[in-house]
């Protein structure tokens, strides 16, 4: 047994509640460029009050708890929102798997395999993966979001929306690893991917994002206008501490703190 085996049989999903997840779609949220993932996970996971249902487990994770309201919880967690009607939407339910804290590089390929293999024994049969990519100092009018997806029939949940596929590039970690094993085994699994920034959490890329996940959605209707508010406010700040930074004339290192600190 090689050792990605045995980091697989590491890996465990633990269920804190019998929850019938079948039809669901999966949204996976782990850290992208600009936090965009993590931003998008819970922004549903608050708006639509999803319900903490289990945990991924590894000895390999951050040794960390995420502290929620006054209750500890682990780095890796599973949400389940509400029956939604299904006339006109591609689930019956939504499941969020997201996180603060990347996976370990050599952990990324057993736990894209353990998400899918989990999803697949639950009934789930769409997925959907958020990233961020490096938006090369695009201006806001200029930011694109992308999509790509395994298979034709997930292919087809993307006709006639305002998303450009993506035909060449890269895409690293779980979201990438999920793509390639979705399309070696016939799973449906969806990247959308949006332009954003690098060196801060991004709430306008996760805006984008969320109004495409709206076109999948209809019955929930997902509105991004707290995040762009949130996006205004964020780049106010950034802006308000550069300004402060260059009449104090603050040493580089400094300015560098005072902007992302």
């Amino acid at each position: 047994m090689n050792g990605v085996e045995n980091m697989y049989d590491d890996i465990e999903i633990v269920e804190r509640k019998d929850v019938n997840v079948k039809d669901a779609l999966l949204i996976e949220g782990f850290p992208s460029v600009g936090m965009v993932s993590s931003i998008v996970a819970n922004y549903l996971i608050k708006t639509l009050n999803m319900e903490y249902i289990g945990s991924v487990r590894s000895r390999h994770f951050q040794p960390t708890a995420i502290i929620s309201d006054g209750v500890p919880m682990p780095p890796v967690r599973i949400y389940a929102g509400q029956p939604i009607e299904k006339k006109g939407c591609i689930c019956e339910r939504l499941v969020v798997v997201t996180s603060e804290f990347p996976p370990p590089a050599e952990l990324i390929q057993p736990l894209a395999d353990k998400i899918l293999a989990w999803s697949k024994e639950k009934g789930i049969k769409t997925m959907i993966s958020i990233e961020g990519i490096v938006n090369a100092g695009k201006s806001h009018e200029e930011h694109t979001t992308y999509a790509i997806a395994s298979t034709p029939a997930a292919r087809k949940h993307l006709e006639n929306r305002n998303i450009e596929p993506l035909k060449n590039g890269i895409i690293t970690g779980i979201s990438g690893v999920l793509l390639h094993e979705a399309e070696r085994k016939g799973r449906d699994v969806i990247c959308l991917l949006s332009d954003a920034n690098p060196q801060l959490p991004d709430a306008r890329a996760a805006a984008r994002l969320i109004e495409i996940l709206d076109g999948f959605l209809p019955k929930i209707k997902l509105d991004p206008q707290p995040l762009i508010r949130e996006a205004e406010r964020l780049e106010s700040q950034v802006k308000e501490a550069i300004t402060q930074a260059g009449t104090m004339n603050a040493p580089a290192g400094r300015e560098q703190q005072v902007m992302y600190g």
